[in-house]
């Protein structure tokens, strides 16, 4: 196949490739990923950080996009019996199914089998009827919050992770020293009385940063892996501010004040206000002009138009916002991310906050949104878990526009932040902190290639 799709954004992830020769973009946006290399050795201008990083962003695509087609094709047929090869060209052309074309040849996405029955309308009935089983616990989890906060109970709970980060065996000389950076919680007004509890070694950590870490340092092993591993805990609670206790006390924004000015401009390169995203957002909210009924109006579009679906690795996209509105899906720090900067385009200020979601049975990686009100605060809001269409009850069901229930662990305030101490290295992942990052003088050690993080849930109790 002679498909040729571009490497949207890819560049962009990285500022510091201004002084890339132009010819090694042009080949990383065309696929030429082999000659993008071989100039990348011979390059006089690119520095030896600008050439890792280039590199390290073509593997992990190679790695996103390791299915050739023919067999991208097998495994969907081996699933869907029924998908021709038409149909498959036409689940592409409709942007169901991601490709890359890499040194000539055409690569599906790794996730594509598992997202297609998330995607393709006639395939999601199973689907459907799993994310009823959820939105049934969410509700009720929703409906307790809302309880709590209607009654004035804070109910208090504390929670207790551990953290493991294995560095695999060889892959660092016995005795050179690596060096390891994990999540730590992050004092935000739900999070409290954040302690470590224990550590393999010795630690520093930062608090009140974009991404919150803890930090350690220790000679490769010898014959074995390398283990980093700590416990901490901290206190939470569910937050629920009513639309109606915000129409109530918000106040006229301060357009002045440093909040609004920081949370509604550009960030780049994931939060781009421009004159495109300024219509789309003016086009969404209509002749609305309250900023909570617009921010409610982004919020039902975005879950209306844009499903869940597994993400590439979110380093080797340009915007996270951007591609959203290109592929038509996205997870949950996709989509925060376009509602974040259409908020932000229609002058609402909004940010990032990340972690891992602790619901029991789905343990794994999320992030959200908050919302700035002058005079009530930062509201949460969940975009990925969307509408509650299970509920009855109109606040339940809308309970993630403005709310947020126990189960998280927090540690971002915000994306691509430097770590503590800084990184010599390209982080694994440049946008988020969630799973750690390691490196040795030798170079950037990639999550789950060279080692293997491990969050684990010790126990959630009830605060009596």
């Amino acid at each position: 196949m002679n498909r040729f799709i571009l490497l949207l954004g890819l560049i962009p992830a990285f500022n510091c490739f201004a002084e890339v020769p132009e010819q090694v973009r042009t080949m990383m946006s065309c696929g030429e990923f082999a000659a993008a290399s071989e100039v990348l050795k011979s390059s006089t201008e690119a520095t030896c950080f600008e050439k890792d990083s280039l590199n390290e962003i073509m593997d992990r695509i190679r790695s996103d996009f390791r299915i050739s087609y023919a067999d991208g094709v097998k495994a969907i047929q081996e699933k869907f019996p029924f998908a021709t090869a038409g149909q498959i060209e036409e689940w592409i052309k409709k942007k169901y199914i991601e490709t890359k074309i890499i040194d000539g040849k055409e690569y599906m996405f790794r996730k594509t089998v598992s997202n297609l029955d998330r995607l393709v309308p006639e395939l999601a009935a199973d689907r459907r009827a799993e994310q009823i089983q959820s939105d049934a616990e969410y509700a009720e989890y929703a409906k307790n919050a809302i309880t709590d906060a209607e009654s004035g109970k804070e109910r208090k709970y504390r929670v207790k992770v551990r953290i493991t980060m294995t560095l695999n065996d060889g892959v660092v000389p016995a005795g050179e020293k690596v060096r390891a950076w994990g999540p730590f919680p992050v004092e935000n007004g739900r999070q409290t009385n954040i302690r470590l509890l224990s550590s393999s070694d010795k630690v520093t950590y930062s608090q009140n940063s974009l991404h919150n870490t803890v930090y350690m340092e220790k000679p490769a092993a010898d014959g074995k892996p390398t283990v980093f591993e700590y416990e901490l805990s901290y206190d939470v609670t569910s937050k629920y501010v009513s639309p109606e206790y915000i129409m109530k006390n918000r106040k006229p924004y301060d357009v002045q004040s440093e909040i609004y000015k920081k949370y509604t401009s550009t960030e780049l390169p994931q939060f781009i206000i421009d004159d495109e995203m300024r219509a789309l957002a003016r086009k969404i909210v209509g002749n609305e002009t309250d900023p909570l009924r617009q921010a409610s109006l982004v919020y039902d579009w975005i879950d209306a138009y844009f499903p869940w679906a597994g993400a590439r690795e979110y380093s080797t996209i340009g915007n996270l916002a951007r591609y959203v509105l290109d592929r038509g899906y996205g997870d949950c720090g996709q989509v925060s991310s376009l509602y974040i900067t259409l908020l932000r385009a229609l002058g609402i200020p909004a940010r990032w906050e990340s972690g891992w979601m602790l619901h029991p049975r789905k343990e794994g990686m999320h992030d959200w949104a908050e919302v700035y009100y002058e005079g009530v605060g930062w509201v949460p809001a969940d975009m990925s878990f969307g509408i509650l269409e299970v509920a009855k009850d109109k606040a339940v069901r809308n309970f993630y526009k403005t709310g947020i229930d126990i189960y998280r662990f927090a540690s971002n305030k915000g994306v691509g932040g430097k770590l503590s101490p800084e990184k010599k290295f390209v982080r694994s992942e440049t946008v988020d902190f969630q799973l750690g990052e390691m490196e040795y003088d030798g170079g950037n050690l990639f999550y789950y290639r060279d080692w293997t993080p491990e969050f684990e849930l010790i126990s959630i109790e009830e605060i009596k």
